[in-house]
């Protein structure tokens, strides 16, 4: 009866102890990362979660967040009312203690599962084969020009609102549940986008969402993606794909900027097409205004009037929620970023450019070497 008694109260903690010895054990094992979780477990599993979010066309993961307040409160007043009555006051404290240790426990490991250990597996510049050593300020100014190129000409083919700003082609919901058609194409030539997506959603609160700065989140444990909608229009499919990149194994957020761009630029969606473009063209330029503010000055003669309204049209945007709101979430988002091993946190996202600037490389879209 004893040993009983301990596996009762102590067997709660086996899911909580496999998932930290997988977060401490897995950096140092991209092997098993990569071919045991990457592309065995966290498929299965998230084949499933993907499917069953999928089947309700709303943000299941914004019903959470909102009802998550009222329900914690309901909880705690039925807790007290119960522990106000006599009797077997102890057992129900043990009892409540027991479940929400089952809770916890388990969702550690559901979201080692489902994100976490994604973090550990191969870089994409291993899997992809990309040179992403530092270039020089004249090649990134060549691929910044291209860009500018590349994301003007694709200006050209989407459809503009009476403000002469980009509009979607279609609406908001088609155009998310369009979200992974870049990826599939994809897959056919790099096996590790393989995967199961049904859509990307819409959350309904997406104003009131722009506080925190934040324009999409992936929640792994529902593996859904979310998307900020209230953003300008030319964001929209860049975000969408970014959060799918998510769901098909890619935990580090430099790499699924990457897969955005790469995946919105063989979208079959003119709107996707540009957005992709934008987002490569803003990240490489930001980083040679950096470098080099004079070469910088010099690609902006590339890009066309059609871009930098949309340009300034998202810096508007942005601009009535700056805030003390998106100054704690971006220090969470950093923080969290910083644990999982990205040492950089929300500055990783500019790591994008390096692969960029690889994949250049490697598919030799400019003559001058870096």
């Amino acid at each position: 009866m004893k040993i009983k008694k301990i596996l009762k109260y102590t067997l709660w903690a086996l899911p909580l102890l496999i998932a930290a010895a997988l977060y401490l054990w897995l950096p140092d094992y991209p092997d098993v990362a990569e071919w045991v979780f990457a592309r065995g477990i966290f498929r299965a599993v998230n084949t499933v979660l993907t499917y069953l979010a999928g089947i309700w066309p709303f943000s299941l993961t914004e019903l959470t967040v909102v009802l998550a307040v009222p329900a914690f409160i309901t909880v705690v007043v039925l807790i007290i009312r119960r522990l106000r009555r006599r009797g077997g006051r102890k057992a129900f404290v043990r009892g409540v203690a027991l479940a929400c240790g089952w809770v916890l426990s388990c969702t550690a490991l559901l979201y080692m599962l489902t994100h976490g250990c994604n973090f550990y597996r191969y870089s994409t510049a291993r899997l992809m084969e990309l040179d992403t050593h530092t270039c020089t300020p004249a090649y990134l100014q060549q691929v910044v020009i291209d860009l500018a190129q590349k994301v003007s000409d694709a200006r050209l083919e989407v459809q503009t609102d009476e403000n002469g700003c980009m509009q979607l082609s279609t609406s908001t919901y088609k155009t998310l549940q369009a979200a992974d058609e870049g990826f599939d194409v994809l897959a056919k030539k790099y096996d590790f986008l393989r995967g199961s997506t049904f859509c990307a959603k819409s959350v309904q609160l997406s104003h009131w969402w722009s506080y925190t700065g934040i324009s999409g989140m992936y929640f792994p444990l529902l593996g859904e993606s979310n998307v900020n909608t209230d953003q300008v229009d030319c964001y929209i499919p860049a975000t969408a794909a970014h959060e799918i990149a998510h769901t098909r194994g890619f935990a580090r957020e430099d790499e699924c900027n990457f897969y955005a761009y790469l995946s919105c630029s063989v979208h079959p969606s003119a709107d996707y097409r540009y957005s992709g473009y934008l987002l490569a063209y803003v990240l490489c330029s930001n980083a040679l205004y950096d470098y080099d503010e004079d070469l910088w000055r010099e690609t902006r003669a590339f890009l066309s009037d059609g871009v930098k309204a949309d340009l300034a049209a998202n810096s508007d945007y942005w601009k009535q929620f700056e805030g003390p709101i998106e100054d704690v979430s971006t220090s969470v988002n950093n923080g969290f970023l910083t644990s999982q091993g990205q040492e950089q946190g929300v500055l990783s996202y500019g790591e994008a450019v390096r692969l960029i600037v690889g994949y250049y490389r490697q598919q030799g879209f400019v003559s001058q070497n870096g």
